[in-house]
């Protein structure tokens, strides 16, 4: 049976928001069981895939594309494992954060952009782009509101760690989604 590079990068996405809205839902609804469970699916699935890719002779895309899309995504649900850690210890006043909101509406759209992998054989069948780039300029902002509100001592110093992780956390989806879109790219 050949192997399904479209359905592990779909279920890669998939565990990369599930980490994500433990991670930055408004209520975290997640542990660091839950999240480490996430972890160890997704590291099953890089292993698998790069097997897979390791004895295919013609995968459907190009095997560095492939794997480099599959890690940016594990590392999507590191970074948001690390932020969901941090804020286990965090005051519920600091972990309120709509940068976070922005993560969770950035990673539904790069769910929406994989599964289009499949189906990308015209220009016409691309991801929303424009509204992605429009998102993540929200999240900078978010970013910079919250970091000012930190130094103005509107929020406490404490706030600033929690805000950091989560700028890191929005600049690795937007780096899972500029490798996606790379690869659309190279396969229209």
């Amino acid at each position: 049976m050949k192997y399904d590079y479209f359905e592990t990068l779909e279920q890669l996405s998939l565990h990369a928001s599930d980490a994500v809205r433990l991670a930055c839902a408004p209520k975290p609804s997640g542990d660091t069981k839950s999240i480490s469970s996430l972890r160890k699916r997704s590291d099953k699935l890089i292993c698998e895939l790069e097997d897979a890719l390791f004895s295919d002779f013609l995968p459907p895309l190009e095997r560095e594309t492939i794997a480099g899309c599959a890690h940016c995504l594990s590392r999507v649900v590191d970074q948001a494992s690390e932020l969901l850690c941090h804020a286990s210890y965090a005051p519920p006043l600091e972990r309120q954060n709509e940068e976070g909101l922005v993560c969770l509406r950035l990673c539904e759209k790069m769910c929406e952009a994989i599964s289009l992998l499949r189906r990308i054989r015209k220009p016409d069948e691309l991801p929303d782009m424009q509204g992605f780039r429009s998102l993540l300029a929200e999240g900078r902002r978010a970013h910079g509101a919250m970091l000012s509100r930190v130094h103005s001592g509107i929020l406490p110093k404490s706030a600033a760690q929690t805000i950091i992780l989560t700028g890191r956390l929005r600049a690795e989806i937007s780096h899972a989604f500029d490798v996606l879109v790379e690869i659309m790219l190279n396969n229209i």
